[in-house]
This record gives C-alpha cells, structure tokens and sequence, in this order.
C-alpha cells in the first residue's frame, strides 16, 4: 500500500481522492479493525462470562459430563471489501483437561465410589483472563475515540476552510 506525500493545496488532486489514497480513508479502516477487535473481545467476555458462572457446576447423574470450559480462538482475515486486516472469532472450542472427581457420596450426581464430576472450569484463571479481555477491549474502545476525534478535527478544519 502507498502511503501519499504531502498534501499542497486545500484542493486535492485527483488521484489522492481516489479509494484508498483517501486520507480519511485510512482513518476508517483504523475504524475497521478497532470495531473488529472490540466485538471479538465481547464475545471473548461472554465466553469467560459463562465459564465463570458455571465454575462450580457438578454433574446432575452418575455418568454425567458437567459444563466444560469454552476457549475462544480468534483469526485474523483480510476483507477485501474494506481492503484491511481484521480480527474475528474462529470458533469457540471446549477446554479438553479433565473433569475434577469430588468425594461427595450424598451427591445425587455422584458414582458407585462416591465421587462426583464438577467442571474443568478455574474461577482465578477466569478472572485473570477477563481482565485481559476487559483491557484488550479498552485499548481498542480508545483507538476508536482517537480515530473519531481526529475524523471530527479534519471536519472542523474543512468548515474554517
């Protein structure tokens, strides 16, 4: 991608006002990828959201599978409708480390040994995790605003103008 050099007159030639040589353009894709990561890190946070809400979940039968830990992976993707690199989710797949077995033989979930399966999900890790994602979404939710300001700063030169 070139970058165009500078810019001598209030009125711009031709090829600079062209598609991506636009240099609001390049404002709007920041826009883009800002807007792509914050939603990719929302639903990170409705993932770990959940993961943490079923934390001390157990089975409810002897043989039961109890609520599984869900990981979101994410992608990077060129869209060339919009010609920039974005960020979305992939998938979200289940963490496949094993059940934690809890003695609890008056559990109605619980085996003939008396043990009971609860998720694989750990509350502190979980936590650790969505501050990750919390600042992750921040920093993103900041590009933004940065953009739109200087999107709003380049319409008040054009009004002086």
């Amino acid at each position: 991608m070139e970058i165009p050099g500078p810019i001598t007159s209030m009125t711009m030639n031709a090829q600079l006002l062209k598609g991506t040589h636009e240099p609001n353009a390049y404002l709007l894709k920041g826009l883009y990828v800002a807007t792509s990561a914050m939603i990719a890190q929302n639903l990170r946070t409705l993932a770990i959201t959940q993961n943490i809400g079923n934390a001390e979940s157990r089975a409810t039968k002897p043989g039961e599978q109890p609520y599984k830990r869900k990981i979101v992976i994410f992608q990077d993707y060129y869209d060339s409708s919009k010609e920039v690199n974005l960020v979305r989710v992939k998938r979200i797949a289940y963490d496949t480390s094993p059940a934690r077995r809890v003695y609890s033989p008056g559990d109605p979930g619980a085996d003939k040994d008396g043990f009971v399966l609860e998720s694989n999900v750990q509350a502190v890790a979980e936590m650790a995790d969505m501050r990750d994602a919390s600042r992750s979404h921040e920093a993103a939710t900041k590009a933004f605003e940065k953009i739109i300001q200087m999107l709003q700063s380049t319409i008040g030169i054009l009004k002086n103008a």
